[in-house]
């Protein structure tokens, strides 16, 4: 065992050495330690910086178009204020006939649905139409239509509804007959009556939309001719043709665009359709006209409920025409 004292004697030798070598080595492990913690930091300072560049980007993009959402709204608002200002309001109808309410419920903030009335020549004009599509283009052909009556009525001095239904064919031909970017369904569904208030004979004629007569225990369903009012293309549209009949005294006169009898809802998400409508209408006729528009609002806000969307601008427009003022 003489090696022993030796062996501790050379350990001893060498312990500085280790130590020196354990302290170069536990250095240089820090000092890469350190190196990749300064790169980490180095990368998570690049993704960060890049990070709060896009977020600046998005929130960028996202108030210009929150600012150009507001400025469309407020364009579309002061649009509303205009088709208001030009369309038949229910208190313009009333001077006409106090037996009367105007339901109107537009999907978008403007609508491709209008009305019309006026008093011409010992008789009164009245119209409801659906313009193609609805918001901003229907809006632009409610419009148009709005003038086309003007100046067939007024200009042409036209008041029968199927002279003014085939000439409003001839002013689109001439407005937009050479617009080829318009598709063949560009256009107006309308019902439009006469009423002689003399001899309480009302003359009708449609396009594509019917008249409902609420009539004792039924509801006469008068239907238009299925002829476009619209652009022609080339389509062989033909003439439209008055239905003639006369008015009884309690009779309840019903046009309406088709937006609220296609309307989804109910528990099975369908449409309410026009059976369903005629019997609604059917039940409600013989009440004040007010509460007939109270029903109306709330069979239609029962029906939607909460689950469903409007899916078109929806128009009704009831009148009792031998209520009418002379006074109007």
């Amino acid at each position: 065992m003489e090696w022993i004292p030796g062996a501790i004697s050379n350990l001893s030798k060498l312990y500085p050495l280790l130590l020196a070598g354990f302290l170069v080595l536990t250095l240089m492990a820090h000092a890469w330690l350190f190196k990749r913690k300064t790169r980490q930091y180095r990368s998570d300072y690049h993704r960060m910086k890049a990070q709060e560049k896009e977020s600046r980007v998005v929130l960028q993009h996202r108030n210009q178009l929150r600012d150009r959402t507001r400025h469309y709204e407020q364009s579309l608002t002061y649009a509303l204020r205009i088709q208001t200002a030009m369309f038949l309001t229910p208190k313009q109808l009333r001077t006409l006939f106090p037996e009367s309410f105007i339901y109107h419920r537009p999907k978008d903030i403007v609508s491709g649905d209008f009305n019309w009335a006026r008093r011409m020549n010992g008789k009164i004009l009245f119209s409801v139409a659906d313009c193609t599509g609805h918001g901003v283009p229907g809006a632009f052909m409610s419009l148009l239509g709005l003038e086309f009556f003007r100046q067939i009525t007024v200009g042409q001095g036209i008041i029968d509804p199927a002279g003014i239904l085939n000439e409003m064919n001839s002013q689109f031909d001439i407005v937009l007959g050479n617009t080829e970017e318009l598709s063949l369904k560009d256009g107006i569904d309308l019902a439009i009556c006469a009423y002689d208030y003399k001899t309480h004979t009302l003359e009708y004629a449609g396009a594509f939309n019917s008249l409902y007569i609420a009539r004792d225990h039924e509801i006469l369903e008068i239907k238009g001719d299925r002829i476009i009012v619209g652009p022609d293309y080339g389509l062989q549209r033909g003439k439209f043709e008055n239905r003639t009949l006369k008015i009884e005294e309690n009779d309840m006169l019903y046009m309406f665009t088709d937006g609220y009898a296609d309307q989804f809802g109910g528990p099975e998400g369908k449409k309410f359709k026009y059976r369903r409508f005629r019997h609604l209408l059917m039940s409600i006729h013989q009440l004040s006209v007010e509460d007939q528009l109270l029903k109306l609002e709330d069979n239609m806000n029962e029906w939607m409920g909460e689950r469903e969307d409007q899916i078109d601008d929806q128009t009704i427009i009831g009148i009792r025409p031998t209520s009418f003022s002379s006074s109007g």
